[in-house]
């Protein structure tokens, strides 16, 4: 019966961040590489929190370019697609900090914003990007799976 327990949250724990009801307990998303040869090897999860109204998210990165300086933001789900937030190109919601990767090609960097910057199809995904060129988009995590 535990392990049903523990199934039914792995699977849940998306979908509540998504009804703004996360009830407090961490939600770990992992990114995706996206179709371009960008940083290759990225990789890494945001794990976003609530407290109140507020969401706390952590990005923890790897596989970056060592001493490249990016940017990261929250998306809403965008008009090209209604199955892969990261595919569907929406506008920002809230931005993290600009941050560089260390020498091992690691990154950490968070924000805290307003539940409504990023609840339901206002916080889609969150994409890194190059600081130097924004179009180009080397992760992205998914932290909604569909519209609505």
């Amino acid at each position: 019966m535990n392990g049903h327990k523990i199934v039914l949250l792995g699977i849940a724990g998306p979908l509540l961040l998504g009804s703004c009801a996360l009830f407090g307990l961490p939600t770990t998303y992992l990114f995706k590489h996206n179709p371009n040869q960008a940083d290759p090897s990225a990789g890494g999860n945001a794990v976003a929190s609530v407290s109140g109204t507020m969401v706390s998210t952590t990005l923890s990165l790897s596989g970056l370019t060592p001493g490249k300086a990016y940017i990261a933001h929250y998306h809403a789900f965008g008009p090209d697609s209604s199955t892969n937030p990261c595919a569907s190109n929406g506008p920002v919601t809230q931005g993290f900090p600009n941050f560089t990767a260390d020498a091992s090609g690691n990154a950490s960097v968070t924000v805290k914003a307003d539940m409504t910057k990023i609840a339901g199809d206002n916080g889609a995904y969150v994409n890194v990007h190059y600081a130097s060129d924004p179009s180009v988009v080397p992760i992205c995590a998914p932290v909604k799976l569909a519209k609505g």
